[in-house]
């Protein structure tokens, strides 16, 4: 069977990651204005986010481990239910009225069954790489970036407009169009095995991160790191209205946010050809502990908007660096795994989960500053983490010790 052409793979899975990222922003990005909006408190919707985080994990592990122990059944058509099952619930949200308990649910579901479909699409990706076809990452990823931060830009300037009551019919459009778009992919082609003196791929979740400390300090870094990250990413609209601000401005931040990875995503390839991504994943989680201050001591929206610009150093690098590393230090028959499990520790899993606790509960009690400082020494633990990450995988990768 003739191989398809990378330029149609990336080209389309380019515009995926454009319609995801878009929907996406439209059911997450403005969750605190959304459930505001909803009647929801400062702490309820901390606990909401978690919820959300806490079902990503659930469901990102079912879904994956299936999708490892069943490799003839198409990522495509799993990531269609996904989609068709956070329609039905987006649906619910705008045309019917629900009390605050169910509201919370169906939010909070169909979050977290969009927020798997990323590490899905990244692992789509992936098996292409490991059939043999050299696809790039970087770039359509990029593409999915620059177009979450326009919707993010003209939902935020919409929203002040009419309400965040656009936020639902937005999604439902655009996931109806991402399913369209899915199915312009090509088929995969067989994975093609490679010799290497591993265990069988076929056991638990558990047996796979025991005998591979390198991926447990990862992870590890992830959940510490994406503790610090969310609560500043959850609450940042609390930033912006303390300097005068509305939903028009956080959007015009998460505009810059989103925007800014493009540039590094398209610079990829030259950096990883310069710097290891283990090295620029360092990085990454350094500035991560930067940003928080940035944000709290800008005096102005404008500063406000200087501090988005970082996150080039931030997820920027971490979008492609943590996909490539994660996926070079497992086995073949690991990686949709090892792509749900990087996604599950970061900001939409146990991270996330434990960072809007935390946020959650602290907020109201000792306030926006000290909570951005809380999380500016969350970072630099995650930091810290991942440098002994990157010392044992070099002892690993060492010849002395082979």
């Amino acid at each position: 069977m003739q191989q398809p052409s990378r330029i149609r793979i990336e080209s389309t899975f380019a515009a995926l990651q454009g319609v995801y990222w878009a929907g996406a922003c439209a059911l997450t990005a403005f969750t605190a204005v959304y459930l505001s909006w909803q009647g929801l408190s400062d702490g309820q919707i901390g606990y909401t986010a978690s919820l959300i985080y806490l079902a990503t994990i659930v469901l990102s592990l079912l879904f994956s481990g299936y999708s490892d122990k069943h490799p003839a059944f198409p990522l495509k058509k799993l990531m269609t239910a996904l989609f068709l099952a956070a329609l039905v619930l987006a649906a619910g949200l705008h045309f019917l009225s629900m009390p605050l308990a169910l509201l919370i649910g169906a939010y909070a579901l169909a979050c977290s069954l969009d927020n798997c479909l990323g590490p899905m699409s990244t692992s789509l990706m992936m098996q292409y790489l490991n059939g043999g076809i050299p696809v790039r990452y970087g770039w359509p990823r990029g593409v999915g970036s620059i177009v979450y931060a326009l919707a993010a830009y003209g939902l935020g300037v919409w929203m002040d407009r009419a309400s965040p009551g656009v936020l639902p019919p937005v999604f439902l459009a655009l996931g109806a169009l991402g399913i369209a778009v899915l199915w312009r992919m090509p088929d995969p082609p067989p994975r093609q095995e490679t010799p290497r003196n591993e265990h069988t791929p076929r056991d638990s979740y558990f047996a796979m991160l025991r005998r591979n400390p390198t991926l447990t300090l990862l992870l590890l870094a992830c959940i510490v790191s994406g503790m610090g990250i969310c609560p500043v990413s959850t609450y940042r609209i609390r930033i912006v209205e303390q300097l005068g601000g509305s939903a028009a401005q956080l959007g015009k931040m998460v505009f810059l946010d989103a925007g800014i990875e493009l540039p590094v995503m398209l610079l990829s390839p030259l950096l990883l050809r310069r710097i290891k991504a283990e090295t620029l994943l360092t990085v990454s989680f350094l500035a991560n502990a930067v940003k928080p201050l940035l944000l709290l001591w800008a005096g102005s929206i404008p500063a406000l908007y200087a501090a988005s610009l970082f996150n080039f150093f931030c997820f920027g690098i971490f979008g492609f660096a943590s996909v490539l590393f994660a996926n070079a230090i497992v086995a073949p028959g690991e990686t949709v795994r090892s792509q749900s499990l990087l996604s599950l520790c970061y900001t939409s899993g146990v991270g996330g989960i434990l960072g809007n606790l935390l946020g959650g509960a602290l907020l109201p009690r000792i306030g926006l500053r000290a909570l951005l400082y809380t999380c500016c020494g969350l970072c630099c633990l995650g930091a810290a983490l991942m440098l002994l990450c990157v010392k044992r995988h070099r002892k690993k990768e060492s010849p002395r010790f082979r």
